[in-house]
């Protein structure tokens, strides 16, 4: 007997512990002339769960043919490592997503409301974006330099709107007074969602999704249309 009470016990201080965790989210960018690389960490249940995502080649051919991205993924919970894929960005592509997101809110009732709530629990621990500029003419930079300052503040306040900022954002742009033309950029953000939270959100959005006729076969037939065209993905 009071082996299975040690054991229901042990389980539900694990499941206390997985619920208290977090998870926490590394973005970093960094764009220096034409070299761009992106990477994203996201850690779970205190780092034994671990994913990385990387964009080391991201290409804009042409406004018909969009952005050429290369993106390389690891892991250590679904055992896939150094897998690499190539995709395309285009206008063809944002209108087919924008076309899903539509289909997903005719699914959910009040999906955005869920989406206001989940961000609602984000906390923004660090969040550190620097630029340096030129513009090739001093006053072109110094205007330049104004825009650039007026569109972060811009950005990083509707943001705080939105998810709990637990510091205060690190912003920075210095124009370089050069003849050439020069564009460097570094971001580095981490934020943290309470997996307990996570799963009783997920929790939520199903039973909203279960509210209207047929959402729940919509949901699915997107996730498997997304799951078929990330295979057909050529690996490189």
């Amino acid at each position: 007997m009071w082996i299975a009470l040690v054991v229901i016990a042990v389980i539900f201080i694990l499941i206390f512990a997985a619920a208290i965790s977090d998870i926490t989210f590394t973005v970093r960018f960094s764009k220096i002339s034409r070299n761009d690389r992106a990477e994203i960490d996201i850690h779970m249940l205190y780092g034994l769960v671990r994913y990385h995502y990387e964009i080391p080649k991201l290409m804009f051919e042409n406004m018909k043919k969009g952005f050429l991205l290369k993106l390389e993924k690891s892991g250590n919970a679904n055992g896939y490592s150094g897998n690499a894929e190539h995709t395309r960005i285009n206008k063809k592509k944002v209108k087919h997503w924008a076309h899903d997101f539509r289909i997903l809110l005719k699914s959910t009732v009040a999906l955005k409301k869920w989406l206001q709530r989940m961000f609602a629990h984000v906390r923004v621990q660090q969040l550190d974006w620097s630029t340096n500029l030129s513009a090739g003419e001093a006053e072109w930079t110094a205007v330049a330099t104004g825009v650039l300052w007026s569109l972060k503040t811009t950005l990083v306040g509707w943001l705080s709107f939105q998810v709990r900022m637990k510091s205060s954002p690190r912003l920075n742009v210095t124009p370089q007074f050069k003849d050439e033309m020069l564009f460097s950029t570094d971001f580095y953000c981490v934020s943290r969602l309470s997996l307990g939270y996570a799963m009783y959100a997920l929790f939520i959005l199903l039973s909203r999704v279960m509210k209207v006729e047929g959402g729940l076969k919509r949901w699915i037939r997107l996730y498997r249309q997304f799951k078929e065209k990330g295979q057909k993905v050529p690996s490189v």
